[in-house]
């Protein structure tokens, strides 16, 4: 009896070194439980970011102090981190999955960034005060601080149409082009082929909106991160974390998300590899 305890105890400590504690547990049937990993700490994180796929490289802006934002590059996998210089007062980030190449909005404009070649250009607009942005085959925006959205397509400027009545804080386009959008009523889906918004959830209140690698649509809260399974369907709580500001997806497409003070990926491990730390605090009598 006491060599089988002494068996268990070795056994023990050797799963203890080849496994990991679960940091949050999913109520995603394919993905139970994700460890985090900190990318980097920061003084006021951001609440929008967006991810290079083709070189697995983070783009985010942060406040520099006095009300300035200055985008910054970090790379993934080695966690150096640096800041791009030459671009004014960057609020906005969006990637475009078919080049590669990053887009910076802010109080100066658009500015359009190709990686590789290392050059920054100024898009020809003029009096634009950028929110947000998206990209997909059309550069998309948010004016500040009407709130509304807007495409650039050759050199000009056009109301996006199923979006023209609305106040609209940040928005995606799904793989089927379905739009949906939050504000500070809730999150809204309009299909492609409708103009009219349908209210999908109204709390909690909604920070962020991305789409992953497959075209799904995510958003996050103070209090987790969904998904959206399908347009006026459902609206699913996935992940259980406090403090979401902003999130966005890697090239494996894992989640990165933002909070008050820290950049963090969560890493999906499988089941049969972890093991869930019990807190003996909260055991009853």
């Amino acid at each position: 009896m006491r060599l089988y305890g002494f068996v268990f105890l070795i056994v023990s400590i050797e799963a203890k070194h080849r496994t990991k504690y679960c940091d949050v547990v999913s109520t995603d049937p394919t993905k139970h439980c994700y460890v985090k990993e900190i990318l980097t700490s920061i003084a006021h994180s951001p609440n929008q970011l967006s991810v290079d796929r083709t070189t697995n490289t983070l783009y985010f802006s942060f406040d520099f102090g006095q009300g300035e934002y200055v985008p910054a590059i970090l790379n993934i996998e080695s966690k150096n981190i640096s800041v791009l210089k030459g671009v004014k007062d960057a609020f906005a980030i969006a990637n475009d999955p078919t080049t590669g190449e990053m887009y910076f909005g802010g109080s100066h404009g658009i500015y359009k960034y190709n990686a590789p070649n290392r050059s920054l250009q100024r898009l020809n607009i003029n009096n634009l005060d950028i929110w947000w942005l998206f990209v997909k085959k059309r550069i998309y925006f948010i004016k500040f601080p009407s709130l509304s959205a807007f495409y650039y397509e050759n050199k000009t400027i056009r109301s996006v149409p199923e979006l023209k009545k609305d106040i609209v804080h940040q928005f995606v386009m799904d793989k089927e082009d379905n739009i949906f959008f939050i504000n500070g009523t809730g999150l809204f889906g309009i299909k492609h082929d409708d103009n009219k918004p349908v209210l999908l959830r109204d709390h909690p209140r909604f920070l962020g909106i991305a789409t992953d690698m497959n075209g799904y649509v995510h958003v996050c809260s103070e209090d987790g991160i969904f998904i959206v399974t399908k347009v006026i369907q459902k609206v699913k709580k996935v992940i259980n974390v406090q403090g979401v500001l902003g999130i966005t997806f890697d090239s494996a497409n894992n989640i990165i998300y933002s909070d008050s003070h820290e950049i963090i990926r969560l890493v999906p491990m499988a089941r049969d590899n972890y093991y869930i730390q019990h807190d003996h605090r909260y055991d009853k009598d």
